[in-house]
């Protein structure tokens, strides 16, 4: 489409407010020519403009002289500028202009004639589906000066129109762009457009579009019952039934859920009968646009009976969709029209006398029914009246029957009732006529069934009277319905006839009036049928001869029906016919009228002459009925010249015969109406097809009446067979109807697919696999089919239906089930036999048809295995349900069919309780190399340590059994209860005195943990989460746990007491945790519902929740597994007294908790211990022990002023006279002060003498306050009967909290640990332990100073004891401990102080200045006198004060005035009071411990001595001394005086003990005895080391050896090293088992000790080599001087190495060098320790190796390459070996990590921690 473009108008701006062109362009200017333009400049502002400009540069472009320009608003300016060409180019100049806000230009440009082609730069077409068809317009514009040829060049799938072509100037062209595509993607293509000279320009576009693809759901609208519309199976569209000749109309929905439109086609399948379509679809193709819905109509027209039609349509998206199959089912109903009755009997009339009977006719089904009775009532005694007649449905008309005889004889007539669309219907119509003097035997409906078997038996044939001689003579019998037959001797034991079935149309077809009869007639006539053709007269045509055959062994007498106005009669009325004789007769016809059609049936009637008396009748059973005779006649009168008058007719014919089975007929109706108003003859042409029958051939139809013609062909060949025949009417040969009908013989044939071959998928031996077979039927006949599989592959073939019914045109789908019994390939060949259905049951078919097909199967081994062979559940709450899911995998190739089995293997015995673990499904199918999911789902009900296993048996679908069970997998649940614990607990606040262990006994916190770690009972779970479930204040408890927590007491108006809990999550599960008040169980009631009043316990209960005296913060959390969560529990003291409240800890699904808080609050400068309980529990201690522990009892000061304690010990000394004077308890310090808020630690010392337990109840006394009696008790047990299970100290909560963080909320700073339990230790040991300050601040710098309270045994450092930490750092600190020389236990809290450097620097700073204005105001003084003037010379030197001056510190408290001060008072200045240090951050680190005696733990713990470090330093062992001989004269009642009986008897048992060894000769005989022998008790402390120390101490003078290379002798004296540190531990804990004064001096000497054998070491040193140099001048005297002087350098080599061992051995022993090297050591490993949690090592990495280059020289020199004495005078200088020491030697069992690699930094000389 071209359309001339409109010039566009220049495009102008705004610039200044001034309106211009852009541009000014000259087109088709021509050389020598000026062309003018004008240049408009428009004001388009409200102000006056003011500007000038500048002409062009170029000469080719002027304009008028410049000059300024005003322009007032609105007004328009032209200037005109004149272009002048020289040349043809292209010119291009400016105008500028030039105004006081700027300047501005226009482009001035002359152009030459080009060719130019626009169009836009991109184009997006619409989304289209694949195959649709997208179209899209652009515009392509020629913005040239020259008509312009245009090519486009496109590549698929785009297509654009016009692809060529021609452009004006000006003229723009409408391309047309279709997009068609055939894949789902996003398209982008470029098109080009070639034009001008030579097409070398060139425009593109970029074409766009997405193709998509398109899709259809198909479903039924209105769906039925039959219906089936299930997404993934075939869709059937039922009709259902239909009546013959309707239409019936479905609909389908097509639904488009894609974005684009969906083009669709529906096709009916293409080998379908085209000639018998019994459905349509007039919607061929269209499209459903995106998101719509779109119906399609289906139509049903049948015409064939009784056939259920079956079609398929496709419904074929456009592109790669998938399309959908619908199968479409209709049946075909015709007319259910049946008569009242099948016989009419009327008995017998006399002669002229007339019978009339009705009878109706009634049509059952819906649908329309035209029915006609094949009998001409003028010319038949009977008749029937309506002859025709049309039957709506479920309709019913009554027929009037009339019997008027006209002789007397017995009448018999087979009257056919035709109906359109149906079989037709006999009626059988039996009447008798008597006159005076002929009275035949009465014909009865019983003679009728009697004739009929007799026909059959073929008894007709003989007349009345030969049949009843034969039966008195016995020749013929009766049987049961009292018929005649042949005797049975006779018959051979064969049956006798009966009258068979016949179907109605064969017996119209057949009735004896053609060449083929059921059974023949007895009597005939020839011809039955006779056409007189044109008798316009006036002469009556002759006679047409008849013959009449008695085909019977009787004679018979013929009689003719003859109405008196009839144009035909056959003469003689009455003759009578012998046995087996003919008879002629003529027809006659005179036509009464002339131009009239003439069509006659008449009738007559043959009986037995016998018959007409009944007196010759003997037996009733011989009366035989007469026959019908039946001759049609036909004629007219119309004149040659005459045109007969014009048939008006309508004739229903079908197109094609019903399908039939090979050599039966096929039957049709015809239905011919009359719809004129003459009568209408009609008759069967000559010319027809002989193939064909036609019933009527002729006959005359009444005007508005109608006539069914029955037609029936036999059907031959596989083709179509055309079969013609024609109709003429009013006998006119003009009037010919032709009517053609197909047929043809229907096959027993199948289709079948896939070319005949079924193939099975890999199959597992002992399993089934199903694969589908299609066949269809072809044919317009119902078939039968059965597959026969041979007996021997029936265990591995298996077809489901093996045997069935397949309509014409349907496709069936069967399952073949192949089973194989070994791993093989497998090839059957199988069979279908096929036959016409209708058969009766157990009725040999008459054909049969059968087809073989090939199956292919493989038999395989696989097995089923999972991914996971041990499936852990983890742990599940109780009573709570968990799923998990079981991937089944099969690897093999074949096809695995399954069925699970779980079988409980722990705990057993629990057969009872269902199963914990349920499958949801234990059945299936897993593909090949596929997977298949089971979900497992556990519900615990116990709690147990569950576990299952899973177990598959492959199943065979052959005969439903299992195969071996095998092992699949094995699943473990761990049952369990939400478990959680507290780590750790720290009190603050009015509490923060209280100590961690008193802290823990307060709350009873080992006990919370013990009942937490139990089961809950039932009735806890009553209500698993918490829920409000009470309405009384007090809710009913549902746990029978019960506990304290204690908080203390303090006095009125102090801080509250707060305590910090630690809560974990210690199980496997998340869980939640509660704190619920009585509130919080409590169900809100109304007003009018709650009690109004209330007893003491609910009011006072009532008080503390209103008061909030008890608070918890949070309340409630979850905690996932491992998670740690800190509660504030909080007291506060607003009331005096005891506060109590009942507080439920629910741990939902778990354990419910009742505590009961408790607080105390006493008055101000009240005096208050608070005891925990009246009992105490020391550690059980064990008899025998010479050194029992120190134990702890503590006592706290709640109350706010200090009190003193004292313990009355006289109930001690009573004790210890009791058992012997031995001192079972002792308390080292029973006075003592106690400051508020703190905690006294009273050490007391238990030593039992007897395995029992010892009580003693102690009053303690409070000075100033009560006092009270606390029962102390101690348990001793004998560790010898005991062993193993003797009872050691554990401390409360420290396994627990030992890596707790209680985090404060809002705490950025925490420990790495909260707790250091040492456990058991040695007496003086030093134990370290190494711990991290964290600062989690991104921004804070934090200060920390510790606090350590002095111990009254033993010492704790801290070290560093200040310092900082930056913002999102750590810094280490080491805690050490120095246990005392006494057996002890340790619990100590240390405190750290954190505080905030910043708020830390403005206290000094606000400090510092405070301090200075105190100073200044000391100093500094005002005068008040206001008369006195300053001196003006004064004032220069007076310092500036820039500022104001403080107001003065004073203190709070004012001291009272007497009244005269208050006379005359200057006002007040405001006071400044002095700064206060920022509130820290309070850390709180325990470290417990338990110090045991030396030989004790040695005992006990022997394993663990080693790990110790034993410290010996002088000063503080004296200070302990001097401590312990404080604490024994401050208690002179633990030591009691030994008497000197005492003594006398001490010794004189220790004599008679050692004079009785020394006179035993046992005791000397075992002494002997070990002496000699093999393994003595010390050669166990042998170790290769000494052994050759000592063997180079024996060989050293007599056999001269080499010396030891420097790597073994360090390796030696490394392992002398630590044997020696071994051996003085042992020492030291030798000399711990020695007692009382023996101890202490050996302590008072140690240091001498230590002089002397320094001293001993310097003297043997000496000795030893005085001694060598006597040896060496006797050993050098007996040898040859050469070999002497080699032999003396050696010598004196071994002999300084032995010197220098023997001090390095001596340095060694000495306690000062052990201290030295436990600093060496503990200073390596803090540091690596620091540095691996700073990040720069790795402790786990993998060791680093150094491989050194091999030396020149060898290590060692060899004795005979040393050089003589003659060439050397001194000894040979040899380069010492280079050794490189593996890095872990230094670690002591740590690997050095491969990446460090400053090594030396570990082994520096001891330094101060870091950070210090």
């Amino acid at each position: 489409m071209y359309i001339p473009k409109k010039q566009g108008n220049v495009k102008k701006r705004v610039i200044w407010g001034i309106e211009v062109a852009e541009e000014l362009q000259w087109k088709g200017w021509q050389l020598g020519q000026e062309i003018t333009k004008n240049l408009v400049l428009k004001n388009l502002s409200f102000k006056i403009q003011k500007m000038k400009y500048r002409p062009p540069k170029t000469k080719f472009f002027f304009t008028v002289i410049p000059q300024p320009i005003l322009l007032s608003p609105g007004i328009t300016l032209t200037l005109p500028i004149i272009f002048r060409p020289l040349e043809e180019k292209e010119y291009k100049d400016q105008l500028w202009f030039e105004k006081a806000e700027g300047t501005f230009c226009v482009d001035l440009r002359a152009t030459l004639p080009c060719h130019h082609l626009i169009c836009p730069p991109s184009l997006q077409l619409p989304m289209c589906a694949m195959g649709d068809l997208a179209e899209a317009w652009f515009s392509l514009d020629n913005v040239g000066d020259l008509p312009t040829f245009f090519t486009w060049e496109f590549s698929s799938p785009f297509q654009m129109l016009p692809a060529t072509g021609l452009l004006e100037p000006g003229q723009t062209c409408r391309i047309k762009v279709s997009f068609q595509p055939l894949m789902a993607v996003i398209y982008e293509v470029q098109a080009t457009c070639w034009y001008g000279e030579n097409s070398m320009q060139k425009t593109s576009i970029q074409l766009q579009a997405a193709a998509k693809c398109a899709q259809l759901l198909v479903s039924i609208k209105q769906k039925r019952p039959e219906d089936q519309d299930v997404e993934g199976f075939q869709k059937v569209l039922h009709f259902g039934s239909i009546a013959v000749g309707c239409t019936a109309k479905r609909q389908i929905r097509l639904y488009n859920p894609s974005m684009v439109s969906a083009p669709f086609k529906i096709e009916v399948a293409p080998d379908m009968l085209t000639k018998d379509q019994a459905f349509s679809c007039p919607t061929a193709s269209g499209i459903v646009p995106p998101g719509e819905k779109k119906y399609v109509s289906v139509f049903f027209h049948p015409d064939t009976l009784e056939v259920k039609t079956m079609d398929y349509l496709s419904i074929i998206p456009s592109g790669c969709a998938a399309q959908t199959l619908l199968k479409v089912v209709g049946f075909c109903r015709g007319p259910d029209v049946s008569l009242q009755h099948d016989c009419m009997d009327f008995s017998w009339v006399n002669l002229g006398e007339r019978s009339e009977q009705p009878l109706w006719i009634e049509n059952k089904s819906d649908c329309t029914a035209h029915f006609q009775v094949a009998i001409d009532c003028q010319e038949s005694v009977f008749s029937i009246r309506p002859t025709f007649g049309t039957l709506v449905g479920k309709a019913r008309v009554t027929l009037r029957c009339a019997f008027q005889p006209t002789q007397p004889i017995i009448y018999f007539r087979r009257v056919a009732c035709l109906i359109h669309h149906q079989d037709p219907l006999f009626l059988d119509l039996i009447g008798t006529c008597h006159s005076d003097s002929t009275k035949p035997a009465i014909l009865r409906p019983q003679h009728l069934s009697w004739y009929r078997t007799h026909l059959a038996r073929g008894l007709t044939l003989y007349p009345p009277d030969i049949l009843g001689l034969m039966l008195s003579e016995k020749k013929l019998v009766q049987d049961e319905s009292g018929a005649l037959m042949i005797p049975m001797e006779d018959l051979e034991d064969m049956p006798a006839l009966q009258y068979p079935r016949i179907p109605p149309v064969t017996e119209y077809f057949f009735d004896g009036t053609s060449d083929l009869a059921v059974f023949p007639p007895p009597v005939s006539i020839e011809p039955v049928e006779v056409d007189f053709g044109a008798c316009p007269g006036p002469e009556d045509p002759n006679p047409v001869p008849v013959c009449l055959m008695n085909h019977t062994k009787g004679k018979v007498t013929v009689v003719w029906t003859r109405r008196s106005d009839c144009p035909f009669w056959v003469t003689p009325e009455t003759c009578d016919v012998p046995p087996l004789k003919s008879m002629a007769m003529r027809l006659h016809f005179q036509p009464p009228h002339p131009n009239c059609l003439y069509v006659v049936e008449l009738e007559g009637f043959a009986v037995y002459k016998v018959l007409q008396s009944f007196s010759a009748i003997e037996h009733d059973c011989t009366v035989c009925p007469s026959w019908h005779l039946t001759l049609r006649a036909r004629g007219h009168s119309y004149a040659a010249a005459l045109e007969h008058h014009v048939p008006q007719y309508s004739l229903d014919v079908p197109k094609l015969f019903p399908a039939v089975s090979p050599g039966e007929p096929s039957y049709r109706s015809l239905l011919l109406i009359n719809r004129g108003s003459m009568l209408l003859t009609f008759n069967l042409a000559p010319k027809s097809s002989s193939d064909i029958s036609l019933r009527p051939t002729s006959g005359l139809v009444m005007p508005g009446a109608h006539q069914i013609f029955l037609v029936s062909t036999y059907p031959k060949g596989n083709s179509w067979k055309q079969h013609i025949f024609y109709l003429q009417f009013n006998f006119s040969p003009q009037y010919l109807k032709e009517v053609s009908m197909q047929s043809r013989e229907e096959l027993l044939q199948l289709k079948l697919d896939t070319h005949k071959t079924v193939f099975f998928k890999p199959t597992q031996v002992g399993c089934s696999s199903a694969s589908l077979f299609t066949f269809r039927n072809p044919s317009r006949l119902p078939l039968e089919f059965e597959w026969r599989v041979s007996q021997q592959h029936r265990k591995m073939l298996a077809v489901q239906p093996a045997r069935g019914l397949i309509q014409p045109n349907e496709n069936l789908t069967v399952t073949w089930t192949f089973s194989p019994l070994e791993e093989t390939k497998y090839l059957f060949r199988v069979g279908v036999w096929v036959w016409a259905a209708g058969l009766p049951p157990d009725t040999k078919p008459p054909a049969t048809t059968h087809y073989l097909i090939r199956l292919v199967g493989m038999g395989m081994s696989s097995s089923l295995s999972v991914k996971e062979k041990e499936l852990d559940f983890g742990n599940v709450v109780v009573n709570s349900q968990q799923s998990r899911l079981l991937v089944l995998l099969n690897e093999g190739n074949c096809t695995l069919h399954y069925h699970l089995f779980l079988e409980q293997c722990s705990p057993e015995g629990m057969d009872n309780d269902p199963l914990a673990l349920q499958l949801d499904r234990t059945e299936g199918n897993i593909p090949p190399r596929s997977q298949d999911t089971i979900c497992l789902t556990a519900c615990p009900n116990h709690r147990f340590q569950y576990s299952w296993t899973i177990s598959y048996s492959l199943l065979s679908h052959r005969d439903n059994t299992f195969g071996q069970k095998q092992e699949l997998c094995r699943v473990f649940l761990t049952a369990v209860y939400p478990l959680l614990s507290i780590l750790d607990a720290c009190s603050m606040g009015s509490a923060q005195g209280i100590t961690r262990k008193h802290l823990w006994h307060l709350f009873s916190l080992d006990t919370l943990n013990s009942y937490l770690a139990r089961d809950p009972t039932p009735w806890e779970l009553t209500y698993k989460v918490p829920t409000r479930h009470s309405t009384s204040p007090i809710p009913p408890v549902f746990t029978p746990l019960k506990l304290d927590f204690n908080f203390g007491a303090a006095s009125i108006e102090a801080p509250p007491s707060v305590v910090l809990l630690a809560l974990k999550n210690s199980g496997g599960v998340p869980l939640h945790w509660a704190f619920l008040f009585p509130s919080d169980q409590q169900i809100d009631l109304e007003l009018w519902a709650e009690r109004a009043e209330f007893d003491y316990a609910e009011l006072h209960q009532m008080r503390v929740q209103d008061n909030g005296i008890f608070s918890i913060s949070p309340k409630a959390g979850s905690l996932n597994p491992g998670q740690e969560q800190v509660v504030e529990l909080k007291h506060s003291h607003l009331f005096m007294g005891t506060d109590r409240l009942p507080v439920l800890f629910k741990v939902s699904h778990g354990r419910e908790i009742l505590l009961n808080f408790i607080g105390v609050t006493v008055k101000q400068e009240q005096k208050y211990v608070h005891f925990t309980s009246t009992s105490h529990q020391f550690v059980p201690v064990p008899i025998g022990d010479t050194l029992p522990p120190r134990q702890i009892y503590e006592l706290y000061n709640s109350g706010s002023v200090p009190v003193t304690y004292e313990i009355q010990t006289d109930i001690l000394s009573q004790v210890q006279e009791k058992n012997f004077n031995h001192p079972i308890f002792c308390c080292l310090n029973p006075q003592g002060e106690i400051q508020p808020g703190t905690t006294a630690q009273v050490l007391w010392i238990f030593s039992p003498l007897e395995a029992k337990t010892y009580t003693a109840d102690v009053p303690i006394h409070i000075l100033g306050w009560d006092s009270a009696t606390i029962c102390f008790q101690g348990v001793g047990y004998d560790p010898h009967v005991m062993g193993d299970t003797a009872p050691f100290h554990n401390i409360s909560g420290d396994n627990s909290s030992i890596h707790s963080k209680l985090m404060v909320p809002g705490q950025n700073v925490f420990l790495s640990q909260s707790h250091i339990s040492l456990g058991n230790i040695p007496v003086q040991s030093k134990c370290r332990r190494l711990l991290f300050l964290n600062n989690l601040s991104k921004k804070e710098t934090i200060v920390f100073v510790w606090q350590l309270k002095p111990l009254d045994f033993g010492n704790v450092s801290v070290s560093p004891m200040k310092g900082k930490v930056a913002p999102e750092e750590m810094i280490p600190f080491v805690v050490t401990l120095k246990a005392s020389v006494h057996a002890s236990f340790y619990s100590i809290d240390l405190v750290c102080k954190v505080y905030r450097q910043d708020l830390l620097e403005q206290y000094h700073k606000d400090l510092q200045e405070w301090k200075d204005e105190n100073v200044r105001q000391r100093v500094e003084f005002t005068i008040t006198d206001r008369t006195v003037k300053r001196r003006a010379y004064c004032t220069a030197c007076e310092p500036v004060r820039r500022y104001k001056t403080l107001p003065p510190i004073k203190k709070q408290q004012t001291l009272n005035r007497p009244a005269s001060w208050n006379l005359k008072i200057p006002k007040e200045e405001t006071s400044w009071p002095c700064p206060q240090p920022p509130s820290p951050v309070t850390l709180y680190l325990g470290l417990t411990a338990r110090a045991h005696a030396t030989d004790y733990f040695v005992d006990n713990f022997f394993s663990d001595f080693h790990r110790y470090f034993l410290h010996r330093e002088l000063s503080e062992r004296k200070c302990s001394r001097e401590e312990l001989e404080a604490s024994e004269k401050e208690s002179p009642d633990t030591c009691v005086p030994v008497s000197k009986l005492g003594k006398q008897l001490l010794v004189d048992c220790l004599t008679t003990i050692i004079r009785g060894l020394l006179e035993d000769k046992t005791f000397h005989e075992a002494v002997d005895q070990s002496l000699v022998e093999q393994m003595p008790y010390f050669c166990q402390f042998w170790n290769e080391q000494s052994a050759r120390f000592m063997a180079q101490n024996s060989g050293l003078h007599v056999m001269p050896g080499l010396s030891p290379s420097s790597s073994s002798w360090e390796d030696r004296e490394g392992k002398e090293q630590e044997e020696d540190n071994w051996m003085l531990g042992e020492k030291e804990g030798g000399e711990e088992e020695e007692k009382g004064r023996e101890e202490e001096e050996e302590l008072e000497g140690e240091e001498e000790e230590m002089k002397e054998e320094e001293d001993m070491g310097k003297e043997e040193l000496q000795e030893e080599e005085v001694t060598e140099q006597k040896e060496e001048k006797l050993t050098w005297a007996g040898t040859e001087p050469g070999s002497q002087e080699s032999l003396k350098w050696q010598w004196q080599q071994q002999l300084k190495e032995e010197q220098e061992r023997d001090r390095k051995e001596d340095i060694s022993r000495l306690p000062a060098f052990a201290d030295l090297q436990e600093e060496l050591l503990e200073n390596m490993i803090q540091n690596i320790l620091v540095e691996a949690s700073r990040g720069e090592v790795v402790l786990t990495s993998r060791p680093r190796v150094i491989t050194l280059p091999p030396l020149s020289s060898p290590r060692i020199v060899a004795p005979d390459l040393l050089p003589t004495a003659s060439s050397s005078s001194g000894p040979p200088q040899t380069e010492p070996p280079r050794l490189v020491a593996p890095p872990h030697r230094l670690l002591h069992g740590r690997q050095r990590p491969a990446a460090a690699t400053s090594l030396p930094r570990f082994c520096r000389a001891p330094s101060p921690p870091p950070h210090q």
